[in-house]
């Protein structure tokens, strides 16, 4: 994993590469259950709201990954293949994209928050801090849309020290934010959720702040120019969204199913979906590192396919497998053993403690097929199969993530554990799926740049 590995005249260490994302990941952790974590001390019932608020938001941020992603996987090819009078246009195209995508996305949930909440069957007594707390952070979209999009150019040019650097600092004015508006600061009133969408807001905008004077001051010949855009580069469009849709549609797809499943863990009641939230927060903690190297493997994957070096792309796709999913696994079954002692430091909610200890035991095996879909999904994009991953994804995610989540959690009454059952069902089917993509080598064959 230390080892340096040069393609196309670039030189790279995984492991410098990525210790920053594993920060990075472990702060954006931080900083995404940390409105969660500080409400658990206001009260219950905004836990729930901020919970369901946070499902939709984090399925529409997704959308702004679709061009962040193609953005990524574009730059890393024609840098490794040294076409690099496309980069310009590059850059220039993902902001446009992106900053209009969030304008749309911000004006449809200042219309329509009231239409998602009846949709997804949240508790009457949660609505009114959902809403506030939706409604604050969706005017912060555009900030989050052009944070995201800056963060790919970096990731792109393997700036991973400076992204962790910025997630640092927003990590830090959240807190301080939670802390003032969440339950008062000096003359500040207590503003509970609506508090906690306010920093949020904050952070945004300045991660979107920090991430562009980043890139203009590290990234050598960066610039955004609307006159690269003329004469518009058709071309280049339709392979952003060839890129773009089907490797964002597979995230998209996941998140509204999950989304989905929420509706089915609302009707169980309010408890578990308090306990879904603190389960979904352990889990992130499992599959933080095998992300972070997925990240890191996925950039030189598709510098080694830009320059046509097809074995070191293999090589780094399994390496990385073979390193990092018994780590996880090892993460997972400390947490399931200490599940109770560590639910008890968010709930003193019996019921909550209980439900999660079981729900924490079905996840080890769900890691399992996680850590293989984490690493095989992103470099199959890498190396441009970018289709496939999401045909896979939308029919399992749906047939079995959400069928077989109703059927075992409603229908024969396992509740959330037959749901977190389900989704360890799905996890596991596509790994095995992917893993048979991989190994037929169709990807050697695909026309890159």
């Amino acid at each position: 994993m230390n080892k340096k590995i040069t393609v196309a005249g670039h030189e790279f260490s995984l492991l410098a590469m990525t210790w920053p994302v594993f920060i990075e990941l472990l702060l954006q952790m931080l900083v995404g259950n940390i409105d969660q974590i500080m409400l658990s001390r206001y009260n219950a019932t905004a836990v729930a709201a901020v919970g369901n608020a946070n499902q939709i938001m984090t399925t529409l941020i997704l959308t702004f990954n679709v061009i962040s992603l193609a953005a990524t996987i574009m730059l890393s090819q024609y840098l490794g293949a040294r076409e690099y009078d496309k980069v310009e246009q590059i850059y220039t195209l993902a902001v446009c994209l992106n900053l209009a995508v969030s304008l749309v996305i911000t004006g449809g949930l200042l219309l329509g928050a009231d239409g998602l909440f009846s949709i997804m069957q949240v508790p009457m007594e949660a609505r009114p801090e959902a809403k506030s707390y939706l409604l604050i952070t969706a005017l912060s979209l555009p900030c989050q849309a052009l944070m995201l999009t800056f963060s790919a150019f970096l990731r792109a040019h393997a700036k991973m020290l400076v992204i962790m650097l910025s997630t640092g600092v927003i990590n830090l004015i959240n807190i301080v934010g939670n802390t003032a508006f969440i339950y008062g600061l000096g003359p500040m009133p207590r503003l509970g959720a609506a508090g906690a969408a306010l920093s949020t807001s904050i952070c945004r905008t300045a991660g979107m702040l920090m991430m562009i004077f980043a890139f203009f001051h590290t990234v050598e010949n960066a610039r955004v120019s609307l006159k690269a855009l003329r004469p518009f580069p058709t071309g280049l469009l339709k392979r952003f969204l060839g890129i773009g849709l089907p490797a964002g549609g597979e995230g998209l797809s996941y998140n509204l199913s999950q989304s989905t499943s929420l509706v089915f863990v609302n009707l169980i009641g309010t408890f578990a979906v308090t306990t879904r939230m603190y389960c979904a927060m352990f889990a992130q903690v499992c599959y933080m590192l095998i992300s972070a190297v997925s990240q890191a493997v996925a950039i030189v994957v598709g510098y080694c396919v830009g320059a046509k070096d097809f074995d070191q792309a293999d090589r780094q796709n399994w390496n990385a497998l073979k390193t990092f999913t018994p780590i996880t696994l090892i993460i997972a079954a400390v947490l399931a053993v200490f599940a109770q002692p560590l639910l008890g430091l968010f709930s003193s909610d019996p019921q909550v403690i209980a439900l999660g200890r079981n729900v924490m035991i079905v996840e080890v095996f769900l890691e399992l097929g996680r850590c293989f879909n984490i690493v095989m999904v992103r470099n199959l994009q890498a190396v441009g199969d970018v289709r496939f991953p999401v045909l896979v994804g939308i029919a399992s995610q749906w047939i079995v993530g959400v069928g077989v989540a109703w059927l075992l959690g409603i229908h024969f009454g396992l509740g959330l554990v037959g749901v977190w059952m389900a989704f360890a069902l799905d996890e596991n089917l596509r790994a095995l799926i992917f893993v048979i993509r991989w190994k037929r080598g169709g990807w050697r064959r695909i026309k890159t740049v």
